[in-house]
């Protein structure tokens, strides 16, 4: 939703073209979460009993031999689904997809801190593209760079370990080998800090770039403003948290706001160099 909503920022199109489009988006949404879901939710129950209890499997809802048959006819369901709808390339990015999530999540498990920070940011890549190539088809305004998911990827890269922070206690009963769990407490605090200073240089960084280009946009300067302020604010958040409520939070609503806000911005500053 949020590579939709930068796209209509950027290139705004009547109602009666932007709702089919809305539409195929929604669609994606939906079929890749429950693509990833089911995997990993029927791959891992015994880590969701202790820090996600409220999930189908730990509550209940549903048992593991149900969880794989909805596994099986999603993985091989969606990718013909997508085939039929949008065309082969986003059904190979699908099962690129997929792929990757096998190789971390089921067989041979390549799950390292370093691979679940790669795997954040390159799924974002993915599902990029996938996105790109169903809106784009189209509507050639709407292609977004892939500059622009390589420099989301880096930022994943160098912060999306801030997930794992409100997740410790049940990481260490599931000898999880998170990057949290792999440091002692004067090492998380030295990894708050490195974090909150790599996202104040990033929105510094991506401010500067929007100043020198936002003569051809003015939109360009209110949401670079936007996007450093809730970078302040999630700097702030990140280096001075008080307990696993702040840090859940602080992942859940000002780790994606921020992310938002860069996707933004970057979908102007292309618009404005191309």
């Amino acid at each position: 939703m949020g590579g939709l909503l930068s796209r209509v920022v950027q290139t705004p199109l009547s109602l009666a073209k932007t709702i089919p489009l809305l539409t195929e988006t929604a669609i994606l949404w939906i079929l890749c979460n429950y693509v990833f879901d089911i995997a990993n939710q029927t791959s891992s129950p015994d880590e969701d009993y202790i820090n996600k209890p409220h999930r189908p499997i730990p509550a209940g809802l549903i048992t593991i031999k149900q969880a794989k048959t909805r596994w099986v006819l999603a993985w091989t369901l969606g990718p013909v689904a997508l085939y039929r709808l949008f065309g082969v390339w986003p059904m190979l990015h699908l099962l690129h997809w997929e792929v990757l999530i096998t190789v971390c999540y089921v067989w041979p498990k390549w799950f390292s801190w370093f691979m679940r920070n790669y795997f954040a940011s390159f799924s974002y890549c993915i599902l990029g593209r996938l996105l790109n190539s169903v809106l784009a088809r189209n509507v050639e305004a709407w292609n977004i760079s892939f500059a622009i998911d390589c420099s989301i990827f880096v930022w994943f890269m160098a912060t999306i370990h801030i997930q794992e922070f409100h997740d410790l206690e049940g990481d260490r009963k599931s000898k999880r080998k998170t990057l949290p769990m792999l440091l002692s407490d004067r090492g998380i605090n030295a990894l708050r800090t490195g974090t909150s200073l790599f996202v104040l240089t990033f929105g510094t960084c991506l401010c500067y770039i929007g100043y020198k280009v936002m003569d051809k946009d003015i939109k360009i300067a209110p949401m670079c403003v936007l996007q450093l302020f809730l970078s302040c604010i999630l700097a702030y958040r990140i280096s001075t948290s008080d307990g696993p409520a702040m840090d859940k939070k602080t992942y859940h609503v000002y780790y994606y706001s921020v992310v938002l806000a860069i996707l933004l911005c970057l979908c102007l500053i292309q618009k404005q160099l191309a």
